[in-house]
Formats: structure tokens, sequence, C-alpha cells
């Protein structure tokens, strides 16, 4: 028989732990749609390192055009370049720290306490206030500073504009159902607070007495998983559901209502977490794509949901195994995107850097299976990559022939030397198998892309 077997070298992440029923990986690359109906996979930013504050970056805000960074017990003001200025001390050193801003303040708290940066004076204060109950994060809206008393269903507010002023019967309970507010974010001017089994919506009314009042007696039967496990992205909400039937979907707001953008495969894989109350989530975006990233205890990859084109892919560090990627806390500022990790490493996101920090950036994409209707042996003649050349380093090809269980050793091949943009990316006598698995992996320091494969076969 001869033929061109379809080979799926653009796609995303969709991998199960039954092999035979899906194998395919892109990590550290993504697939991006060009004009029309062409696409390509991309490689995802490399990290340059702008500064090392010494201690665990906790927290990260940008406020009135300027970007504030807890390390350690240090609040910082960081410009783009990483030049650094101390801004004050908190009381604890270690832990996330929520923080958002009104028109003249920033707050920041860290569960314990809260803290207020303002941004006129450049003064650092820690209140001390019987209205103050603790809380695990903070957002803001119309001027309110939000906090949630932990362990309880009661949230309560700052005076209008001015969060060094708290008035203790300034609270109010989401009671609707009989869980505790795990976390709160705020969108579109609604203040949602997830309960471990159920959501809330609250708006703001105006009334003087305290403002805000159930949205429509709305409550949604969904809730959340962990103090961080919901991201604003998208012009709208994501976060990883939990109800009364189980845990682990990852859903997007659609008119206020929970809608599943997770698949069979997200889900399998945080099924696998030995803590899914500590996952973690973040945003960004960039040339015309918003990404939303989950990171969860043991599971090996940070997965990534592109809004745009509605697919997932993993993002990862190579140490003898995939792991988690080790930067988090994704900020905007500047026209560019910064992050950063619990070494105090703070970093910026490059799409012309190949490596995470000098770390190796190691691209990975594997292709479903290629087998035939009739389940014949196939004979591979010749595999040719139409991928980004040029720039030097290597490219390896490892082939399975039991359905990606096992993979033989790899096979390289150059990328071509400085200045050759043509060069052809090809393997010739491949073998024969049943179900063949193609896996291309580079973690050189150079561009990555894929174009296109063609295969010839007999």
């Amino acid at each position: 028989m001869a033929g061109s077997p379809v080979i799926q070298c653009v796609g995303p992440s969709y991998h199960l732990a039954d092999r035979k029923a899906a194998i395919q990986r892109a990590v550290n690359c993504y697939p991006k749609r060009l004009d029309g109906n062409n696409w390509m996979m991309c490689a995802t930013p490399g990290e340059v390192q702008i500064a090392d504050l010494g201690a665990e970056i906790r927290g990260s805000h940008v406020a009135n055009g300027r970007w504030f960074v807890v390390a350690g017990s240090k609040l910082y003001e960081v410009t783009s370049a990483g030049a650094t200025t101390e801004r004050g001390t908190l009381t604890s050193s270690s832990g996330f720290v929520g923080m958002d801003n009104n028109a003249t303040q920033v707050a920041i708290v860290d569960g314990a306490s809260l803290y207020i940066f303002n941004t006129q004076a450049n003064t650092f204060t820690t209140i001390s206030s019987s209205g103050w109950r603790g809380s695990d994060d903070v957002v803001e809206i119309d001027g309110y500073f939000i906090f949630v008393d932990p362990d309880s269903d009661q949230f309560y507010l700052s005076a209008i504009d001015d969060g060094t002023s708290l008035d203790a019967l300034d609270f109010s309970s989401a009671d609707s159902s009989p869980d505790n507010i795990v976390t709160h974010r705020a969108s579109h001017r609604q203040l949602w607070l997830f309960g471990a089994l159920s959501t809330e919506i609250w708006v703001d009314s105006g009334d003087l007495s305290f403002p805000f009042v159930r949205y429509a007696s709305y409550t949604l039967d969904v809730g959340c998983v962990g103090k961080r496990a919901a991201v604003n992205a998208a012009d709208t909400l994501f976060w990883v559901g939990q109800t009364e039937r189980g845990s682990g979907i990852v859903y997007m707001a659609q008119g206020n209502q929970p809608t599943r953008i997770s698949t069979s495969a997200v889900e399998e894989a945080l099924r696998g977490s030995t803590d899914i109350s500590a996952a973690v989530m973040w945003s960004y975006q960039i040339e015309g794509a918003e990404f939303i990233g989950l990171s969860a205890p043991g599971v090996e990859t940070t997965w990534v949901y592109d809004a745009a084109n509605q697919q997932w892919h993993e993002r990862g560090e190579w140490d003898a195994g995939w792991q988690p990627l080790r930067s988090g806390l994704i900020t905007a500022y500047a026209g560019q995107h910064f992050a950063g990790d619990s070494t105090g490493k703070l970093v910026r996101l490059d799409v012309d850097a190949n490596t995470l920090n000098g770390r190796h950036l190691v691209r990975e994409r594997t292709w479903p299976h290629m087998i035939q209707p009739s389940a014949e042996p196939v004979t591979y003649v010749c595999l040719e990559m139409q991928m980004k050349t040029g720039s030097g380093g290597n490219v390896t090809l490892e082939i399975s022939n039991d359905g990606g269980f096992t993979f033989g050793p790899p096979l390289v091949r150059s990328l071509g030397a400085i200045g050759r943009w043509m060069q052809r990316v090809r393997w010739l006598g491949l073998g024969s198998a049943i179900n063949r698995v193609f896996r291309i992996r580079c973690s050189d320091d150079v561009p990555f892309a894929i174009h296109s494969a063609t295969v010839d076969t007999l």
C-alpha cells in the first residue's frame, strides 16, 4: 500500500492514562491560528531575569502605573528594568499576599494583617482596627476594599476610598448555601463570592447603610476548590470548580453561568493532584491570545488554556521528567509581562528568549497515533518537517511502535547553520509499525516553530 497518512503536527495537548485512547502533547509550544484556516506550532516565551529580590515572591500588582512586589517581608516598587525601591515591611515573610488598589492606595493582605500603601504620600501603614478580621485576599469595587473573614461565610468592607478606615458593622453574609467563602473576585463591578460548593454574585446598590446586595438572589451550585483557583481573564472569570458531586472541572463564566472548558485530559490530570485546594491560576494576554494557566501539586506540568482558540497546551520545566513552571504571579506592566518565583527571581517573559532564565526550555510535540483503519503495518520511508531553521541548533525525533508507551533513542537532525533558512529537516528509513507515534523535541537555545510535516509510506 502507498500513501501519505495525515500527520497532526499542529495540535493541542490531549493525553490520557490509557495511551491507546489519546497520546498527543504540546509542551512549551501551542497551536497558533494564522490568517484563514492555516495553523502553526509556536514556542511559548522564555524568561530573562531582571532582578533577584532574595526571598519568595508573594504578591505582584500594578497600581496607577506603578508596579509593586512583595518579596519575603518587604514591599518593593519595581521598574521594568528591575530597579527596586523598598516601600514597607510586613510582619509576615512567607505565603501568598493579596493586593488591589483604589485611586490613591494599595491594600495588601497576608491573612493576619492589612497594610495600606499610599501612592501619593509614599507611606506604608499597618492597620490596627477593631473592624479588621483578617483576610487572605482583597478586591476593590467602586472605591471599597472588600475582604473575606477567613473560615466563615462573611465578607466586609473598608470605607469608600479609604482602606485605613473599617467599621466593624460593615459586613454581610453569603449564606444562601451552608458553606464558607473560599475566595472572592471582582468582575464587571460584580462581587463573586466563591464558596466551597456554591457561588453568590453581589452588586453595589448604592445603599448608604451597606452598599452590596445579592444580585437577583443569584446562587450558582458550583463552588471553587481553593483560594487561588480563580482568575480574571478574557473579560470574564475562570475557576476550578467543586460541587456536591465532585471537583476538578475548569469553568468559565458566560452570562453569570458556569461553562465547562476543561477537557477529559485536563480533568484526569487534576484528579492526580495531591492537593487540589492548592491549585493556582494566572493569566496574561499577548498578540491577540489570552492564556490562562493552571498548576496544582502532584500534576507534572502547568496546563494552559488559550481562550482565543479554545485549546489547551502544557508548559513545564524538564529535569529527568516534566515539572510545573516555577514562575507565577504573571503581571502586565509597561507593555511587557513579568513573573516571580519562590526563590525571589523576577523575570521578563520574552518571546525571543529560548531558555528559562538560563535553564533549558524544552519544546515537545507528540503527535496522535498513526494507524490505518485496517490495522495493517505501515512502512515509513521518509518524514520531513517544515520548521523554523537557520539559527543553529538541533531537533530530535523519537519513535514509538507500541502506541506511545515506550520510545526509541533520539534521532538528531540539524536545524540549519546560521543563515541556512531553507534547511531540510527530514528522517529516512523509519521502519514499519501498526501503531506509530512520533515525538519531536528541541532543547537548544534556538527559536522553535513547526509549520507542517509530510510523510511518505509504503
